[in-house]
């Protein structure tokens, strides 16, 4: 079914009335289809009659109109000086940050410069201590060698003691043995004493006889 001017008539005087802007967009949407350029024509013909049907006003009397324009001026003023004034105060807070930031980058600029001062002088002193590191590393060098070598001789001095222990345990152990067998050969010299004393006493019994 067609759409007619009615129809559109009626969409935007809804639209109107629930305080949407009839546009042609909001008409079409509000019927659900129809084609731009009907639309378009019927919404200046339904703007027209609109205009048309709104009470005519009588112009204002002449004093009447010079005192709303005196009030117009007035307003115009007060206006105009309260942006002045709030241009001024935009305008100091402006220069106040202005300045602020102005500290802070002059601020971040000479610690940048501190920084890179002390960035040069750690380089340097890194570059000083890098023939010292090189010679704290040889002397670590040498007194690992030197470590290595006296472990070498202890351990050798070490061996040592252990073999003399070794000799001296041998040397009490025949010495201990040695001791043995004189007083076992003392103990037979005593006998063999003994034998020959007894054999003298003998022969010496016998040759009284």
């Amino acid at each position: 079914m067609a759409i007619t001017k009615q129809d559109i008539w009626r969409a935007a005087d809804e639209l109107d009335a629930e305080g949407i802007r009839p546009t042609l967009a909001a008409v079409r949407k509000k019927l659900g289809s129809g084609s731009f350029t009907t639309i378009s024509d019927a919404m200046a013909e339904w703007k027209n009659r609109k205009t048309a049907a709104l009470p005519s006003s009588d112009p204002l009397p002449v004093a009447v109109n010079e005192q709303l324009t005196e009030l117009g001026n007035a307003l115009w003023a007060i206006a105009l000086a309260q942006a002045n004034a709030r241009f001024d105060e935009d305008r100091k807070q402006i220069e106040a940050d202005k300045a602020a930031i102005s500290q802070q980058l002059a601020e971040a600029i000479e610690l940048a410069d501190t920084f890179t001062r002390e960035n040069d002088q750690l380089r340097e002193r890194v570059n000083q201590l890098e023939p010292m590191e090189r010679e704290r590393d040889k002397l670590a060098d040498q007194l690992a060698e030197v470590k290595r070598r006296s472990g070498e001789e202890l351990n050798r001095c070490m061996e040592k003691l252990t073999q003399r222990d070794s000799e001296a345990i041998e040397a009490r152990k025949q010495a201990k043995e040695a001791i043995e067998r004189a007083a076992s050969l003392q103990g037979q010299v005593e006998a063999l004493k003994e034998q020959v004393a007894n054999l003298t006493a003998v022969l010496k019994t016998g040759g009284k006889q």
